[in-house]
C-alpha cells in the first residue's frame, strides 16, 4: 500500500476535480497473503487525469499483458495534448476498448484467476458508470481474489458500493485502520493515514453543502463584504502573509498579442494543477490571490482568467488589481466570519 500511495503522488493535482489514487496488484506464491517473502507485482497504475480510467485499470493493463509497465501507461496520457508516443497511442486504443461495451471482458477476462492476487488500492473502486466502467467490476471479472482499500469514498456515488460489489463477488475485502490498535500495526495506521490524507481536499469538495452553490455566495455577497475582503487582503499582504497561487510558469505565454487576445482568455485551457492548488487554498484561507503576470499583460485579462476560476471553483471574484484577482469562497468550518469583523469594525 505505501507503493500504492507513491503512485498515487504522481497524478496529485493533475486529476482534479477527481481525487489521486494508486493501484498495485500482487501475486501471493504461497497461502499466506500477508508475508511478503514470496510476493510478486504484477501490475501498478494511477490515476492520471480526470476523464481517464482510474488507478485500478492501469495496473490490470499490466498484469494482464496488454502493456509493459502500468506506470509508464498511466503517464503517457496525463499531458494535453497528448504526447505523441506509440506508447501514447497505443494506451489510447486499449481503452477505447474499455470504454466498449463489453471492454472489461474483453481485456481481463479470468487473466488473473486462480493466482492468489490481491489489489491494493489507496481508495475504494469506483462502482458507477461514468466515462468508464466501474473498477470494481474491471477487478472481478480480472479474478482478484483479495482487496486491500486504503479508505473508503464517501462520494455518494460510491459510499461503499465499490466493496460491496467486491463482497457480493466472494471477495475477500479489508478497510485500513487509521488507528493504532492491537490488531493495526504502527505502520498500517500511518499508511491509511497518508491514504486519507492524498483524498483530503477530494472528500471536503464531493461532501461540502456549500460546493457547487456559488449563486448563493452572490446573493449573499454585499459591498461591505467585498471591502472587508479587500481590507483583509491588504493587511495580508502588507504583513507577507497573503496565500497566493502562481499560474504555471510552465504555460507562460510569452506572446503579447495572445496575452492581450480576449478570445484567447475565454479558450484557453487551465491547468488541473493550477485548479487543485487554488481549491486547496481556498479550502484553508478562504482568500487566495491569484498571480496572472504569466498569461495576461491587463487588467482586464486578469478579471476573464479570475471569473474562469472562480466559476469552476464555485467562488467570487472579491478584487481585480493589475494581473492579480482575488478569490473567496467560505470554507466549512468558517476561517472568516465576515458578519462580526464588519460589526467589529463599525462599533469602533
Amino acid at each position: 500500500m505505501k507503493l500504492a500511495a507513491q503512485l498515487a503522488r504522481i497524478g496529485s493535482g493533475n486529476t482534479f476535480p477527481n481525487p489521486a489514487v494508486g493501484c498495485v496488484l500482487v501475486r501471493h506464491h504461497d497461502d499466506d497473503s500477508s508475508s511478503s517473502s514470496l510476493d510478486t507485482i504484477l501490475g501498478s497504475g494511477f490515476h492520471p487525469k480526470a476523464g481517464m480510467p482510474h488507478a485500478e485499470v492501469f495496473a490490470l493493463l499490466e498484469a494482464c499483458g496488454h502493456v509493459e509497465d502500468g506506470v509508464d501507461a498511466a503517464r503517457s496520457v496525463m499531458g494535453t495534448p497528448y504526447k505523441t508516443l506509440p506508447l501514447t497511442h497505443k494506451v489510447l486504443d486499449l481503452l477505447q476498448v474499455y470504454k466498449g461495451p463489453n471492454g472489461a471482458s474483453e481485456l481481463f477476462r479470468d487473466c488473473l484467476s486462480g493466482l492468489n492476487v490481491t489489489a491494493y488500492v489507496t481508495l475504494e473502486p469506483c462502482c458507477h458508470v461514468g466515462q468508464t466502467p466501474p473498477c470494481a467490476l474491471s477487478l472481478v471479472v480480472a479474478g482478484v481474489q483479495r482487496v486491500v482499500v486504503g479508505v473508503r469514498d464517501p462520494n455518494p456515488r460510491v459510499d461503499g458500493g465499490g466493496i460491496q460489489i467486491l463482497r457480493r463477488a466472494g471477495m475477500d475485502v479489508r478497510v485500513m485502520s487509521p488507528k493504532r490498535s492491537e490488531f493495526v500495526s504502527e505502520e498500517e495506521a500511518a499508511v491509511a493515514v497518508e491514504c486519507a490524507q492524498l483524498v483530503e481536499y477530494f472528500v471536503k469538495r464531493i461532501t461540502s453543502s456549500q460546493y457547487g452553490l456559488s449563486s448563493g455566495l452572490y446573493d449573499t455577497m454585499t459591498g461591505k463584504k467585498r471591502m472587508m475582503l479587500r481590507a483583509i487582503a491588504l493587511r495580508q499582504k502588507t504583513a507577507g502573509n497573503m496565500p497566493s497561487v502562481e499560474w504555471l510558469p510552465e504555460k507562460h505565454i510569452s506572446t503579447d498579442n495572445k496575452k492581450d487576445d480576449i478570445d484567447f482568455l475565454h479558450e484557453i485551457n487551465i491547468d488541473s494543477r493550477f485548479l487543485e492548488a487554488v481549491d486547496q487554498s481556498l479550502w484553508d484561507h478562504e482568500l487566495v490571490l491569484l498571480r496572472l503576470n504569466n498569461i495576461v499583460n491587463k487588467k482586464k485579462g486578469a478579471k476573464i482568467l479570475g471569473e474562469r476560476v472562480a466559476e469552476i471553483l464555485n467562488a467570487h471574484v472579491a478584487q481585480v488589481l493589475g494581473h492579480t484577482a482575488l478569490l473567496y469562497r467560505p470554507a466549512e468550518p468558517p476561517v472568516l466570519d465576515l458578519d462580526e469583523l464588519i460589526r467589529k469594525e463599525s462599533a469602533v
